[in-house]
């Protein structure tokens, strides 16, 4: 009874039905353990680079898929889009290398003015502020 009223003030099934049709739904199947990783296991190892008695950790496939995934396939990528964009570049003809080189003429002539008059400016306001 105290179960049936604490439903009720849940606003859970209070029914006599409603109770049958929640007890007999099935219940969700239990999650699967995690598989249990075990770390690689250190390997004593002779060699021409190592000390007698040195140890190694044994590099498991999962790690060299790792290393291919983040290292491997980026590069791949990259080679593969310069040599698209290589392809797809054409050398400038002599007009518009000419275009190309009157605007940053342009540029260039235009920012030394600016910095030009911005040093006029400042000269006097800096003999103002020493004095």
């Amino acid at each position: 009874r105290h179960s049936l009223r604490a439903a009720a003030l849940l606003g859970e099934a209070t029914t006599r039905r409603d109770r049958s049709a929640t007890a007999t739904a099935p219940l969700p199947e239990p999650l699967p353990k995690p598989s249990s990783r075990r770390r690689p296991q250190p390997v004593r190892r002779e060699g021409c680079h190592s000390f007698p008695g040195s140890l190694h950790l044994r590099a498991s496939r999962r790690t060299m898929s790792d290393v291919n995934a983040v290292i491997v396939q980026p590069l791949k990528q990259f080679v593969k889009d310069s040599v698209h964009l290589v392809k797809k570049c054409t050398k400038p003809d002599r007009r518009e290398f000419m275009q190309i080189a009157t605007a940053t003429f342009t540029g260039f002539v235009i920012m030394g003015f600016v910095g030009f008059f911005v040093k006029l400016v400042h000269i006097p306001i800096n003999n103002i502020l020493m004095t």
